[in-house]
């Protein structure tokens, strides 16, 4: 008795489909992302750059307070420097998968006291390898998937004269 394709159990050794495959590297793409944060080590970084201060734990916890969630560090654009204070124009808001849906707008004054760490936000280039290979090996399994490459080994595909 012959069983069609379609209905008989796949082995244990088949290869992953292309849809799995084109699953894991939207995953890899998606939560790579090109940008990073580096520490400041150097001095100050320049005004408007994108930093990242990491918060002292009482003034975590004063910002906390005010918020009302739990807030250890804050990221905005640096806007001036003082020998005693850090100001920093942050962006509340959501974040929904991924997303940062901004809701409202403050300027925010650290003393340095305030600031353990200094984050600046950088271009990574890993992560952005990571996203440009992951985007070109899906565009090259959509290119298979136009092409015929992308079927399963063994389906029989319809002969020269069969119908589509």
């Amino acid at each position: 008795m012959l069983i069609p394709d379609s209905i008989q159990p796949k082995s244990a050794s088949a290869s992953p489909s292309p849809r799995g495959i084109g699953l894991a590297l939207a995953l890899v793409v998606a939560l790579s992302g090109c940008f990073g944060y580096v520490p400041v080590l150097d001095g100050d970084p320049e005004p408007d750059a994108n930093v990242r201060l990491r918060l002292s734990s009482q003034a975590s916890a004063e910002i906390s307070a005010q918020a009302g969630q739990s807030i250890r560090s804050v990221e905005g654009t640096l806007l001036q420097t003082t020998p005693d204070s850090l100001v920093v124009d942050v962006h509340w808001g959501a974040i929904y998968a991924g997303t940062p849906f901004e809701g409202r707008r403050d300027t925010l004054s650290f003393a340095r006291s305030d600031v353990v760490e200094v984050d600046r936000r950088e271009i990574s280039r890993l992560r952005t390898g990571f996203v440009v290979g992951g985007l070109a090996a899906a565009a090259v399994l959509i290119l298979r998937s136009f092409t015929g490459g992308g079927g399963e080994s063994g389906t029989p595909g319809p002969g020269p004269g069969d119908p589509l």
